[in-house]
Order: C-alpha cells, then structure tokens, then sequence
C-alpha cells in the first residue's frame, strides 16, 4: 500500500496517512492500493470538503481534502471518500454511492477516534 500525502500541517498528513491505513484495514482493501491525496486549506478551492477520483491505474485513487475544518469533520470527510473507494474496488454501490459514504462517515470517523491514538 502506498499512502502519499501532499499539503496540509504535519499532524494533518499524519491524521489522514492513519485514516486511510485504518480505513483500508477495516474494509480489507488489496494491499496493491495508490493513493494520493491533497490536502487544501480552504473550500473556496474546491467546490466541496472533499473529492474522490479513479487515477489513470487500477487500484489507485487521488483525494482531496479540505483540512480547515474541525477535526471530527476532517476525519469524517477522509472516511467519506474512502468509502467511494470502497465502492469502486468492489464495484458496489446504489446511484452515484452518496447515501452509503454519508451514512458512514462519522460511524467510521467515531470509530477510529476511539480505536487510534490520533
């Protein structure tokens, strides 16, 4: 698994690398995983607190995250666009597979916060 984390304070890197291993631990996703992400100071650079694509190989996913945001809700949005990847390694999900990532987002975020030492 290859975890790269671009932007963002060091303990914001060291959140979303923790987040995404426990994320993938939990929904056993291959060990051939690539993800980058980008952490962004503010919303006004994108258009949302987070988003998720498929990158150019299999199994490779690049995120963005907006990281000025209260902690709680930073986490919840990295848990959120690991559930879309999720959805795309087991080819799994209803619509676009909004409902699923934000019925999951704090169950998985509450989760970790008890679970990780953050």
């Amino acid at each position: 698994m290859k975890i790269y984390v671009h932007g963002g304070k060091k303990h914001h890197k060291d959140i979303t690398r923790s987040v995404i291993e426990w994320c993938l631990d939990f929904f056993n996703l291959t060990e051939k995983m690539k993800i980058s992400v980008e952490l962004i100071e503010s919303r006004t650079d994108i258009d949302c607190w987070g988003e998720c694509d498929e990158g150019k190989n299999k199994h490779e996913y690049n995120i963005k995250i907006v990281y000025d945001q209260p902690l709680r809700d930073f986490m919840a949005t990295i848990t959120h666009e690991l559930v879309h990847v999720k959805q795309w390694e087991t080819g799994e999900w209803e619509g676009d597979g909004e409902k699923e990532a934000e019925m999951f987002q704090y169950i998985l975020a509450d989760q970790i916060w008890r679970k990780v030492k953050l």
